[in-house]
């Protein structure tokens, strides 16, 4: 009997020892799944947080040289620590000058005042070089301060030439931008409209100023503020005559489109006399180098064989 109640209290607690097993295992599958499901749905929100993260660490970490990463940050930061000692009338009027060329290679004005001192800096360095290891001659002091000028004034010819070359460039573009302005106008187009299609279909530097023309005004400028930017801006006597045409014409009322065709013709007028007198000027210029390298070469050719003779005879007659 005692057996009997040992092996159903045995059966009993082994019954009920499988259900709490069981029912363990359950409970711990439901919470893997459910922690499962949670950690699926965290990894989904941010899994496009991650990888753009991701990949932003790696490009930080594989992209880009020693030098632009290191050396061209500290040398801007260094140039911009030098700017800040200009004058505020130089860093103007600096600025004005990288407007009008097109800001060249992303310089500022405190950046290129920045590179102007250090290659100051540097000119002194070469001249006291050159004076120390060549001695306190004339020519050497003289060559020490070619040398110091030369890395004075370089940044400064730089600047002025680009300045002369991009307003060149413009004043050579703008006839046919007035031509292009013209026919956009006499078909129906606003003036608006024409010049956001002449800066849209034609890639220049005049047609790059144009869309900066057009993106003041979609900004909130009135026409008039952002034709007089422009011309500000870019510093040529044509474009200042013709924003100021057409603003004029715009307040009196007069057609857009006869008045650009009226300017158009003028330009390409204007153009044509600068390409004569720059044609008039070529034989001016060609005096210095037939001066100085045709004409030696031509004496030499013609009077070298003589030489010779000449100087037999002249020895021959003085003995």
């Amino acid at each position: 009997m005692e057996i009997m109640n040992t092996l159903i209290t045995g059966l009993g607690l082994l019954i009920l020892g499988a259900g709490f097993i069981i029912v363990s295992l359950r409970w711990f599958n439901s919470d893997d799944v459910s922690q499962r499901i949670e950690n699926f749905v965290a990894d989904s929100e941010g899994a496009s947080a991650d990888w753009r993260a991701r990949k932003m660490v790696e490009r930080r970490e594989f992209t880009g040289s020693f030098a632009s990463r290191t050396l061209i940050p500290f040398f801007r930061r260094l140039i911009q620590f030098l700017g800040r000692l200009t004058p505020m009338g130089t860093i103007e009027g600096i600025g004005k000058q990288l407007v009008i060329a097109g800001h060249p290679y992303g310089l500022g004005p405190r950046e290129f005042y920045g590179i102007r001192v250090l290659l100051t800096l540097l000119g002194f360095v070469l001249a006291y070089i050159v004076v120390i290891r060549r001695g306190f001659s004339t020519i050497n002091l003289l060559l020490a301060l070619g040398v110091f000028l030369l890395c004075v004034l370089l940044p400064v010819l730089w600047l002025r030439t680009r300045v002369s070359r991009r307003q060149k460039l413009i004043q050579r573009q703008l006839p046919d931008a007035l031509d292009m302005l013209s026919v956009c106008a006499t078909a129906g187009l606003g003036f608006d409209q024409s010049l956001q299609r002449v800066s849209e279909f034609w890639k220049s530097e005049l047609s790059t100023e144009l869309a900066r023309t057009i993106s003041e005004m979609e900004m909130g400028l009135s026409r008039a503020e952002a034709l007089r930017n422009l011309s500000n801006r870019l510093d040529v006597s044509e474009l200042s005559s013709f924003v100021t045409l057409i603003l004029q014409a715009d307040q009196l009322g007069m057609s857009i489109a006869d008045t650009l065709q009226a300017q158009a013709e003028q330009m390409r007028v204007e153009r044509h006399f600068r390409a004569e007198e720059q044609a008039r000027k070529i034989p001016i210029k060609m005096l210095i180098p037939m001066a100085f390298l045709i004409f030696p070469a031509i004496l030499a050719v013609i009077l070298g064989p003589a030489i010779p003779d000449l100087i037999g005879f002249f020895v021959d007659f003085g003995g």
